[in-house]
């Protein structure tokens, strides 16, 4: 018992400092520090951030058109509108798609809310990031048509070659939801690619995409895409996305625009 009452205090001391950790000197622990990298002599607030920063992490502002189109049917294209909030290595984002005909005056056919949650896992030169989210259905249908919402799960993968190289495997699962009027179907979705940097402003890749449909007896999507990326500052950049699809289903030709603002 003695022996226990002297080791007693030696051992909830050694807990202590194990359990305290600040490796940037700026008085917050590590485990609740939002900037876990301040210099040694700037002022932080409670959560380890300097007293100038308003928002931790960073705030991504996207907004961007699709067009679908080939020599047969009519043009059909989607506006996007993307959030997404990162502080460390989560995020979570939330995405709107309104789709409509071009031929009829705009008129909102489909409009569907995507929030995605994810972690992103950093070892040598690979990262990859998990994410789960929902699709939910907010088109102004008549509750007869109106969709469950769907459920995915999914994992990005990506390989640094060097500096300006990588490879990337995408694969995600989406448990569908019904109708009072279709069953659809799950489905899977992957895409496989490489990606090279031709500046420090600027990106590029290629990739092959495929999904199996959701709606019975409908053909796979498959198709080759090109993207690129570009940062006008550390602020503003834009993207553009050319597809070329294979099936029988889907569009022969699709292109995406976006333009997006980082907030730090």
């Amino acid at each position: 018992m003695r022996l226990w009452c002297f080791l007693l205090p030696v051992f909830m001391t050694n807990a202590i400092l194990f359990a305290y950790v600040d490796n940037d000197l700026d008085g917050v622990e590590d485990s609740i520090d939002y900037c876990p990298n301040t210099s040694f002599d700037e002022l932080v607030n409670e959560k380890g951030c300097p007293l100038n920063d308003k928002i931790p992490g960073k705030l991504i502002l996207q907004i961007g058109s699709d067009i679908s189109f080939n020599q047969i049917d009519d043009t059909v294209s989607n506006l996007n509108l993307y959030v997404n909030y990162m502080l460390k290595n989560w995020n979570i984002s939330l995405a709107n798609t309104s789709y409509y005909i071009t031929n009829l005056s705009n008129d909102t056919t489909e409009n569907n809310l995507y929030l995605t949650a994810g972690y992103s896992y950093i070892r040598g030169k690979t990262r990859t990031r998990f994410s789960v989210g929902s699709k939910f259905d907010l088109t102004n249908n008549d509750a007869a048509n109106r969709r469950d919402n769907d459920f995915y799960a999914s994992i990005n993968f990506e390989y640094f070659i060097n500096n300006q190289q990588n490879i990337f495997f995408y694969y995600s699962y989406t448990l569908s939801g019904d109708s009072t009027t279709v069953d659809y179907e799950n489905f899977n979705s992957l895409s496989l690619g490489y990606g090279y940097s031709i500046s420090d402003n600027c990106y590029t890749a290629f990739s092959y995409n495929y999904a199996n449909s959701y709606y019975p007896d409908f053909d796979d999507y498959r198709a080759l895409s090109w993207f690129t990326s570009y940062s006008f500052n550390k602020s503003f950049y834009g993207t553009f996305n050319y597809a070329h699809t294979f099936d029988n289903t889907s569009y022969a030709h699709i292109v995406t625009f976006n333009l997006g603002v980082y907030f730090d």
